[in-house]
């Protein structure tokens, strides 16, 4: 080979080295932590589906060519069988656009069997999607079958009424949403911000299925950027959820790798999470103190940093009012938040304190931000935590 033959090899490598692929690459744009089984109906205990449809409608957070679904079981005690699944995009008024109807596969076939303890990942469905786009995902069960999901509103109806625009005889209730993840197809890296905690976060008090606690309201304002399309705000909300004990849910530092870390294309955390420890902490099988909350930071932390995910700190909401407001409780918050600001231990630090106390008493949250429970935020309340987050934290 000539010497101008290797130079031009040569130019061409370098060339490829200096450009970075637009590989496609696979991030979450959806998630809902996993529930155990647990009562929706009275009839029923726990929900039992069986020659019924179930439909749900949420929100993709992220702009992407394909998408595929993670179903859960992975909290389950007994196996899951799904008879058909299918997703359709949703119009602005919450209606079925029609001809967008997919079926949804596994490894080539409509039926899907979960075992105990486990996920289920669908194959990719071709089915373009935009930020903020809001999509149905229907599940038929043929036979009875106890799904364990986060809990969420859904239509029901009778048989096998997964590609119909409108389901017929559907009432609304509230069970489990058996897809608990869905990943997005990108045609570039963006950040993938998971948002970690309690109530507040997953947007008790807000307008229910108007989009608005303050993950989806911070994701509404990044995306009024068009160079943020790629970027995604998922939910690892669950209402009751404690640092350190059981709630209506596994300790945070137990769901933590599940929940958090295994969310795919994960590059960021925000954590919030530690009123609901404080506020039972002199609870005989719930007790923590200031240090213990700190400790259970630095345990995430530490375990994040491992995965190269960085943590950003957030600061607990003012509670006094709260039904388990104690001086002790509030005690250990302002020690906390003091550790959060000023400890160093975070990659950025988001002050929500500040964003939402009363000025004239600051133990409290500002009265046009409280739902009347002295504890979550309503609308207004969160889109200021929203508008409270500093979008250089991401970059």
């Amino acid at each position: 080979m000539k010497k101008w033959e290797f130079a031009l090899i040569g130019s061409a490598l370098l060339a490829l080295a200096a450009s970075p692929a637009q590989a496609q690459s696979w991030a979450a744009g959806w998630f809902s932590p996993p529930f155990a089984p647990t009562a929706v109906r009275p009839a029923t205990t726990p929900p039992i589906f069986s020659n019924q449809t179930t439909r749900r409608i949420v929100r993709i957070e992220t702009s992407g060519d394909a998408i595929r679904l993670r179903l859960t079981n992975e909290l389950g005690i007994t196996p899951v069988q799904v008879a058909d699944v299918h997703v359709a995009k949703v119009d602005s008024k919450g209606r079925i656009v029609p001809g967008s109807d997919r079926q949804v596969t596994f490894d080539g076939r409509k039926e899907a069997w979960i075992p105990v303890r486990s996920p289920m990942l669908s194959d990719p469905v071709a089915m373009p999607v935009e930020a903020l786009q809001h999509i149905a995902i229907s599940v038929y069960y043929a036979d009875a079958t106890m799904p364990a999901a986060h809990h969420a509103n859904l239509m029901v109806a009778p048989g096998n009424q997964t590609s119909s625009v409108t389901m017929v005889s559907s009432t609304q209730e509230r069970g489990p949403g058996l897809t608990s993840e869905i990943d997005v197809e990108r045609p570039e890296s963006a950040p993938v911000i998971v948002t970690f905690g309690d109530s507040i976060t997953e947007g008790a008090r807000s307008t229910p299925d108007a989009d608005m606690s303050w993950p989806q309201q911070l994701a509404q304002r990044i995306h009024k950027d068009p160079e943020r399309r790629y970027w995604s705000v998922v939910n690892s909300g669950m209402s009751g959820n404690r640092l350190l004990h059981q709630g209506f849910g596994e300790p945070a530092l137990a769901r933590f790798d599940r929940d958090v870390l295994a969310i795919p294309g994960i590059t960021h955390i925000v954590l919030l999470e530690g009123i609901n420890d404080i506020g039972w902490w002199n609870k005989p099988e719930s007790h923590v103190d200031a240090d213990m909350v700190i400790g259970a930071y630095k345990q995430i932390v530490a375990r994040a940093h491992a995965h190269g995910v960085k943590v950003i700190g957030a600061t607990m909401l003012p509670y006094k009012g709260a039904v388990y407001y104690t001086p002790e409780g509030e005690q250990m918050r302002e020690t906390v938040n003091k550790f959060i600001r000023t400890s160093g231990l975070f990659d950025g630090v988001i002050d929500f304190e500040k964003a939402t106390r009363d000025p004239s008493d600051p133990q409290r949250i500002r009265p046009a931000f409280d739902p009347d429970d002295h504890l979550h935020e309503n609308d207004t309340g969160y889109g200021a935590m929203a508008d409270a987050v500093p979008l250089s934290l991401f970059k």
